[in-house]
């Protein structure tokens, strides 16, 4: 009996600690709260004159489903849906196009258990007509939509693409860029926060990737909507201040950790001090439409013409 309570004990410890840290921890340690600063935010919404977005919305283009400890660690077995998604803001100024899907090749190389080419049309026809573009970050998932646009060098200057997001780094080199693009872009440079449009102001946070930024917006009504990425993957990310299990975060995305949990613990923040504030994780639309009271952001882009 003793031998076989060894031979246990042995087990739970080559096997249960190791998938416990690969999985399950999540101690955020010492990581410092990065900056988001409420009133600089709301301060730099003011700052480019004209009439502000009057409506936000998300459109999903696909889908799939996992283990929720992977992308929230601790976050169980059960399986999460993780959406593939653009947002819009919309007003008078014009559309901003955040993220932009991206191809049906794409989605079979991601494993998507469905993708919609109809809705995928939705956000091609909002990247024609935006004013502006941008991006959380620079994955395949988030800036393939532009980058697989038959008149990519039509629509391409209205991005405004970060240096870290052109090139130089491990994820944007790795995309599959039109032959000969990249010099012919220019990269828009800014440090720490920078308005870009009547109420729209970018933030950047480099963890999940160099070139990681969240977008902020003020409504016209005083709505305040901000687009997370993949800093926040899920809405628990945020909520609970709980990065991705070490196995996707370090393994596989060979993101900063500590920057992450610096930034997550900004964005809950940001919630405390403003709970009517709409955060739209990187993956997680189902978080919106289970929201009480509504958020009020809109689930469709307008139907491709």
């Amino acid at each position: 009996m003793k031998r076989r309570y060894w031979v246990l004990l042995a087990l739970i410890v080559l096997i249960g600690l190791p998938c416990y840290w690969l999985l399950v921890d999540n101690r955020a340690g010492s990581a410092p709260e990065r900056p988001i600063p409420l009133a600089e935010l709301r301060h730099l919404a003011e700052v480019i004159p004209g009439a502000k977005p009057t409506s936000a919305a998300v459109q999903v283009v696909g889908w799939r489903r996992v283990p929720g400890t992977l992308f929230v660690a601790g976050g169980g077995l059960k399986r999460n849906t993780l959406t593939i998604q653009a947002g819009l803001l919309s007003g008078p100024w014009g559309d901003i196009v955040i993220d932009s899907g991206f191809g049906a090749q794409d989605a079979k190389e991601f494993g998507l258990e469905a993708y919609r080419p109809a809705n995928q049309a939705k956000v091609d026809a909002a990247l024609r007509r935006a004013r502006l573009i941008v991006f959380t970050h620079e994955h395949l998932d988030h800036m393939g939509g532009l980058l697989r646009l038959p008149n990519f060098t039509v629509v391409a200057p209205k991005a405004l693409i970060t240096p870290d997001q052109l090139g130089g780094n491990r994820w944007s080199d790795g995309l599959p860029w039109p032959n000969g693009a990249r010099a012919g872009l220019k990269p828009f440079r800014y440090s720490g926060m920078t308005a870009i449009a009547p109420g729209v102001v970018l933030v950047r946070t480099p963890g999940h990737t160099p070139g990681s930024q969240m977008i902020y917006a003020r409504l016209a009504d005083g709505r305040e909507v901000l687009f997370a990425g993949d800093t926040a993957t899920m809405e628990r990310s945020w909520r609970l201040v709980r990065a991705r299990s070490r196995l996707v975060g370090d393994f596989m995305a060979q993101e900063d950790r500590a920057a992450v949990l610096g930034w997550l613990k900004a964005v809950n923040r940001l919630h405390r001090e403003a709970p009517g504030m709409a955060i739209i994780a990187g993956h997680d639309e189902e978080a919106l439409r289970r929201a009480d009271p509504p958020t009020l952001i809109k689930l469709e882009f307008p139907a491709a013409k």
